[in-house]
């Protein structure tokens, strides 16, 4: 029994379908990952741990898998599935000792422990392609070429279903060899507005870290077709300016405002000091000169720290100047309106006695009457008052002339110190008349209102008035006849001279 089972062992030492024997290939892999685990555990040796005990596991399966292969030798059936089985897990395993020796080995080290993805995705990938190619060719014994050809119409129908995805993948190969997209740059990708440093690329996306600490996952192709600015990469020569606005008040000398900012940026601790940091007057604001200061940063990852640092300083230093950071402020004024046409109301008084309606008031009642009442302005052409309005105030007036029609007749004109309007006034009845403005006027109203506390103190005024009106509508009706007849005489005359010419013939 013990010979028998020897002998199934050394068969298996011969070179079969795989390139080297598979007891070598699993002792070598084994050997391999549990010395890298060892020197990590004991040593702190740093090596990578990328897929160390999944390796080892699948090792120790394998050697299991290679005891069930020689007992099943006799077993057609299972002990083809189980070599097909157990030579799988070879392959897997020297593909696994491939890719940690090219990627967790050679650019491990090469990237100071800082491998992206994108390579190692890659890499790791094409090294299990190509050992799945061998497998089938090998362990299978599969054609490759009809198997590719197969597929074709199923691959095209993958890749128009994953066409963000393959943009993706393409993108990330630009991004990747991109100098200016590099590891440890910082990048403002201007929609949405992103600024973060450049930790990772991927085969879908690329890993920002903000100044925040936060981590963006931006879609590699999005990266490709934005405006994307490069800010500096840390460690690098080829810095971008900082710019940071300042207002300061209008009573600081400029020139003494740029000694003073320069000062506190050259004593800035992460400012480089060359290219030496410049302030510039800027513009000038309603309450303030803006100064532009420009700065590099050896890292841009301090620029929130940098410029807090910096505007508290400011303050400081402002302050020990004696003078302040000017601030938006409003300055509440409160003033009468002023009117457009000042009225002399002491002068009053008198221009009301020397009108014929109001020559009986007492001293006392114009003084309260010119109290009350107002002074209107009106232009060129404006009319005061329309035929049959209703209205209830009288017009004196105080400058300029006005025009008097009835029906759209003329009828005669008012000037200074003539009054219009007081049959509205003192008993209600509507325009008898329409008044426009000849030239600028200033007339002052006199409302129902104003005079009845007038009429109230003095009942027996109403007597005076109403004989008033009376002498007044009498002199108004023969004004008005008189037009009538003048214009009658004037329409006769031109009338009875056009029957004459053609009488005559002429």
């Amino acid at each position: 029994m013990v010979s028998q089972f020897a002998g199934r062992i050394s068969s298996l030492m011969d070179i079969g379908n795989l390139l080297v024997n598979k007891i070598a290939v699993l002792s070598v892999v084994l050997l391999f990952f549990l010395a890298v685990l060892c020197l990590n555990a004991f040593f702190k040796a740093g090596l990578s741990p990328s897929k160390v005990t999944s390796t080892i596991k699948i090792a120790l399966l394998g050697f299991v898998l290679l005891l069930l292969e020689a007992l099943f030798t006799g077993v057609p059936a299972y002990g083809e599935i189980v070599g097909n089985l157990q030579g799988l897990i070879v392959m897997y395993c020297l593909a696994s000792l491939v890719t940690y020796l090219v990627v967790d080995g050679y650019l491990y080290y090469r990237m100071h422990k800082q491998v992206p993805s994108f390579q190692r995705d890659l890499l790791t990938v094409l090294v299990y392609v190509v050992f799945a190619m061998v497998s089938l060719r090998i362990i299978f014994r599969i054609d490759i070429s009809s198997i590719l050809t197969t597929t074709t119409v199923l691959t095209a129908a993958v890749a128009f279903a994953m066409q963000t995805t393959i943009a993706n993948v393409f993108s990330g190969f630009q991004v990747q060899s991109d100098e200016n997209l590099q590891r440890h740059t910082w990048i403002t990708i201007k929609d949405p507005d992103i600024t973060g440093e450049i930790v990772n690329v991927g085969f879908r996306y690329t890993t920002l870290r903000t100044l925040d600490n936060r981590r963006i996952l931006v879609p590699n192709h999005y990266i490709m077709q934005n405006i994307v600015q490069n800010l500096g990469t840390r460690g690098g020569t080829e810095k971008t300016a900082v710019h940071l606005k300042v207002g300061l008040g209008y009573d600081l000398p400029p020139e003494k405002a740029v000694d003073l900012l320069s000062r506190i940026l050259l004593q800035e601790e992460h400012v480089m000091k060359d290219p030496p940091p410049r302030v510039v007057v800027h513009d000038f604001l309603e309450s303030s000169v803006e100064y532009d200061l420009k700065y590099f940063l050896e890292d841009y990852s301090f620029h929130l720290a940098t410029r807090g640092s910096v505007l508290m300083k400011i303050w400081y230093a402002v302050a020990r100047e004696g003078f302040s950071i000017p601030f938006p402020h409003r300055e509440i004024i409160s003033r009468t309106p002023r009117e457009p046409f000042p009225v002399d109301r002491e002068g009053l008084p008198a221009i009301l006695r020397g009108t014929e309606i109001l020559r009986s008031l007492g001293e006392d009642e114009l003084r309260r009457l010119s109290e009350r009442v107002r002074v209107k302005v009106y232009g060129t052409g404006e009319i005061v008052v329309r035929q049959n309005d209703e209205g209830d105030s009288l017009f004196l007036v105080r400058r300029g002339a006005l025009g008097v029609s009835i029906d759209g007749a003329p009828v005669g004109s008012l000037r200074e110190g003539e009054i219009f309007g007081e049959m509205s006034l003192l008993t209600g009845e509507r325009r008898k008349a329409t008044v426009a403005a000849a030239s600028e006027v200033h007339l002052i109203e006199i409302s129902k209102e104003d005079i009845l506390p007038v009429i109230r103190a003095n009942p027996e005024l109403l007597e005076k008035l109403s004989a008033l009106l009376a002498q007044r509508e009498e002199r108004n009706i023969e004004q008005k006849k008189r037009a009538e007849l003048s214009r009658a005489g004037v329409d006769g005359k031109e009338a009875f001279l056009n029957r004459l010419k053609t009488f005559f013939g002429l």
